[in-house]
């Protein structure tokens, strides 16, 4: 048996039910500051700092996301380990069957 389910969830839905913390007050203000400095005329050492610490911190969450699927789905192929190999379940009928005959 095979069962399917789809969810349409919005990205704000899907934080809550993984029980992530809303971080839009901080993204607000990381970016109101880059914002203000840009204006400022930012040095170009600082954006390059910036630029590295966003794109290493997006990998990470990226990774973890990866790994999060990853449990998810060998903790379902584990859940399918319980029942008998096909085989061994036929030759126990078979094994049965000439016995009582």
């Amino acid at each position: 048996m095979k069962i399917s389910v789809d969810v349409d969830l919005t990205p704000e839905e899907l934080r809550r039910l993984f029980g992530l913390p809303d971080l839009t007050p901080i993204q607000t203000l990381v970016v109101e500051r880059i914002t203000r400095q840009v204006e400022k005329g930012m040095d170009s050492n600082l954006w390059a700092g910036i630029t590295r610490t966003i794109i290493s911190g997006g990998l990470q969450s990226w990774e973890a996301y990866q790994n999060l699927l990853s449990s998810i789905l060998s903790a379902g192929s584990r859940s399918g380990d319980t029942k008998p190999p096909k085989d061994t379940a036929k030759g126990s009928a078979d094994s049965s069957g000439s016995s009582g005959s």
